[in-house]
């Protein structure tokens, strides 16, 4: 092959793309909703200094009226009620919560007779200094009810987190740029890519290329669009976001790993449709499984969906560059990761290998 007449054709192509509305609409698109979603979606989700679950009875019902006006107004304090111990543990545990106070049956009476036990007081690994010192008020708010003070003392326990989700990690801002960067992906490998192509093929203007380049040489330029174009695109959008990335060399092998796998699928679709306005018609219902994975990575899925998640190149995509933007795996596996991308570029350009035979092209 020549790259000379490789390059001549990706030079035409690249400035070709540009050009047509269509292609320029694909690519801008999913840049913008990833910027839409650096803006409205924050790094952590918001929620009062300190929340406080009162777990009990009737007296629980009593402590949790009463502990929001021992604390001062300058502190924002949500108080829930909670029945079950279990549960208000593990809103604890998954830091929905800052605090547990257990208030055994009974409680205030037993104080008011000097024999209270002492108060069993859960607190999170996430606790803000706000909420520990909400922990320290909470034996003077029993005192002020039974009227004798100190009427119990507080058993403070320290609550071990669960495993953090992808979400709790990366934070909902990182988690949905890092989606719309796998959507860039997918619609510039299997729209604007096949689109290029297939207006070529239909206005028959592939026969005078042929003329002047190979066929594998034309594929191999008509591929180096989408993989050029997905690689700025992607550089834009982390531009705009200001998305941090802790390792980017695994990121950027997520990235090129995505669009390897799906390119050829997308000339296979140009061949297939042999039409620009059939391509932008259909494509956007044949894109739409490959992009549902990106958006449940990481998010509890039933064990068979999780397999299949897995199974695709969006799905692996995203896994790869999750971990890239991230100091530590949270996924792993990066073996298997390759492992699919290979597969699937392999079949994409063996389907390719073999429209093309049908067709005598």
């Amino acid at each position: 092959m020549s790259l000379a007449r490789i390059w001549a054709i990706l030079r035409k192509d690249l400035v070709d793309a540009i050009r047509d509305g269509r292609v320029l609409a694909i690519i801008i698109v999913p840049i913008a909703l990833g910027v839409l979603y650096s803006v409205i979606y924050p790094d952590e989700e918001p929620r009062p200094t300190a929340t406080v679950v009162v777990v009990g009875s009737a007296d629980a019902g009593r402590v949790a009226q009463q502990l929001p006006r021992d604390v001062r107004q300058a502190l924002d304090l949500t108080v829930k009620r909670q029945a079950d111990e279990r549960q208000a543990r593990k809103q604890v545990e998954d830091d929905d919560a800052d605090v547990a106070v257990v208030i055994p049956d009974g409680l205030l009476g037993e104080a008011r007779a000097g024999r209270a036990p002492p108060l069993r007081i859960l607190v999170g690994p996430q606790a803000s200094p706000a909420a520990r010192a909400v922990v320290e008020l909470v034996p003077g708010t029993i005192g002020r009810l039974t009227d004798r003070a100190p009427a119990v003392t507080a058993d403070v326990q320290a609550v071990q987190a669960t495993s953090p989700s992808v979400i709790d990690e990366l934070g909902l801002r990182r988690y949905f740029v890092l989606a719309a960067i796998v959507m860039v992906i997918g619609f510039i490998a299997l729209l604007a890519t096949p689109i290029v192509l297939a207006e070529e093929i239909e206005k028959r203007t592939i026969e005078a290329l042929l003329l002047a380049a190979r066929g594998s040489e034309v594929l191999t330029a008509k591929a180096l669009v989408g993989v050029v174009y997905s690689a700025v695109a992607t550089a834009i959008t982390l531009a705009l976001t200001r998305v941090p990335i802790e390792r980017p060399g695994l990121f950027v092998l997520g990235v090129l790993g995505t669009i390897v796998s799906l390119v050829g699928f997308g000339l296979v679709l140009a061949y297939l449709f042999r039409s620009a306005d059939k391509l932008n018609t259909w494509g956007w219902v044949l894109l739409m499984p490959i992009l549902v994975p990106a958006f449940i990575v990481g998010v509890p899925v039933p064990d068979w969906l999780d397999v299949v998640a897995q199974a695709t190149p969006t799905g692996q995509g995203m896994r790869t560059m999750v971990d890239g933007s991230l100091p530590a795996d949270v996924f792993g596996g990066l073996g298997v990761a390759l492992a699919v991308f290979a597969v699937w570029g392999v079949v994409g350009f063996l389907v390719l290998s073999r429209v093309l035979q049908r067709r005598g092209s």
